[in-house]
């Protein structure tokens, strides 16, 4: 049973870091189009660097769950 539950963690703890992956991935393009000397108007540039902002927040939620999967399990 024990081996289950621990299989099943890897597992969860896997899924979990591939979704905070992705949210570190978008936060990273939202601050490239926030710097990009293509984008000149103010309210697109802060516009993106509120989406990156919001990535990380994200990013530190799922890395909370994986900490209470990891913890807990």
């Amino acid at each position: 049973m024990n081996r289950i539950i621990n299989h099943n963690k890897r597992e969860i703890i896997s899924e979990l870091e591939m979704m905070k992956d992705l949210e570190l991935t978008a936060k990273e393009l939202y601050i490239k189009i926030a710097n990009s000397p293509e984008v000149t108007q103010q309210q697109i540039k802060n516009a993106f660097t509120t989406m990156a902002q919001d990535e990380q927040g994200h990013a530190n939620i799922v890395q909370k769950i994986i900490n209470i999967v990891t913890n807990t399990l």
